[in-house]
């Protein structure tokens, strides 16, 4: 899939989303200056002092719920890695005593927690899965594709090259059960009840 076909198709599972947990009941909005200033976030892209990369990393939506509403930022992520930055961006929202739930999406597998139950594994070990030859180089446990020289070679020369590490899917939730864990966390009151017939996310 090159850059173009996964940027459609993460930007269709945001969407689709977001639609479900409106059906839910919840009430979604879009977060963050992408959305509302994309040609300054734009301008950011190499800026790494903590204002910019909070901008840039803020969640793609915020959603509350309840008789006197209750809220929580919601990340949609269409792959099964997270980018080192986002990852630090995302603990200094929940450090700050923030609940953020992050959603992946891949194929026909949509799962999800809260941040920080959310476990990562260790580029040392995910690489394993591949001959030596074709491993990128790993510091603290995160893998950096651009210090390696088969980035060189990239089939995917937009994409960002950052560095990252593959989710634990060992520690992810089925969306079926995203209503019940996001209401038992809010302990709100009076939630409406999932009466919508329309396909959810599985």
């Amino acid at each position: 899939m090159s850059f173009e076909e996964r940027s459609k198709a993460a930007k269709e599972f945001q969407d689709k989303l977001f639609a479900d947990l409106q059906a839910m009941g919840f009430n979604v909005a879009l977060n963050g200056t992408e959305h509302t200033h994309p040609a300054f976030v734009s301008e950011l892209h190499r800026s790494e002092d903590q204002t910019s990369m909070a901008i840039r990393y803020a969640p793609d939506g915020v959603a509350c719920i309840g008789k006197i509403p209750r809220s929580f930022y919601v990340e949609a992520k269409f792959a099964r890695t997270i980018e080192r930055n986002a990852w630090i961006q995302y603990g200094k929202l929940v450090e700050a005593g923030n609940i953020l739930v992050i959603v992946f999406g891949w194929e026909n597998n949509t799962v999800f927690n809260f941040y920080e139950n959310i476990k990562l594994i260790p580029g040392e070990i995910s690489g394993l899965r591949y001959p030596a030859e074709s491993r990128y180089p790993v510091e603290d446990g995160w893998i950096y594709p651009r210090k390696s020289k088969l980035w060189d070679n990239s089939k995917s020369p937009k994409a960002s090259g950052t560095p990252y590490k593959e989710v634990d899917l060992n520690s992810l939730i089925p969306f079926s059960e995203f209503y019940k864990e996001i209401v038992n966390r809010l302990r709100v009151e009076q939630c409406p009840s999932m009466t919508s017939k329309r396909h959810f996310l599985q």
